[in-house]
């Protein structure tokens, strides 16, 4: 359901993600989504949305920045403290 991208005067430039909660149908927009549009897959109104700049400025790498996570293959995995192991295996 993407549609095409339009000029934003009044915003950011970006991408629309809506996720329905029922099923987790995914929809995406570019421009102004349809007002009150169920769910194609299972007719749900209720959604999560997500918008995802499209354009970088300094306060979305900002935002990249502090949100990214490693995926630094060398750095060893972080293990639980042996008193948090222990807690676990008493009832």
């Amino acid at each position: 359901m993407a549609q095409s991208s339009d000029a934003r005067p009044n915003g950011p430039e970006g991408m629309l993600t809506l996720v329905c909660i029922t099923c987790g149908n995914e929809m995406f927009f570019t421009s102004k989504p349809p007002k009150d549009e169920p769910c194609p897959r299972c007719g749900g109104t209720v959604f999560r949305s997500f918008f995802t700049p499209t354009v970088r400025d300094e306060a979305t790498e900002s935002m990249l920045e502090d949100t990214s996570r490693s995926i630094s293959l060398e750095s060893a995995p972080s293990e639980s403290p042996a008193g948090d192991v222990r807690d676990l295996n008493n009832p």
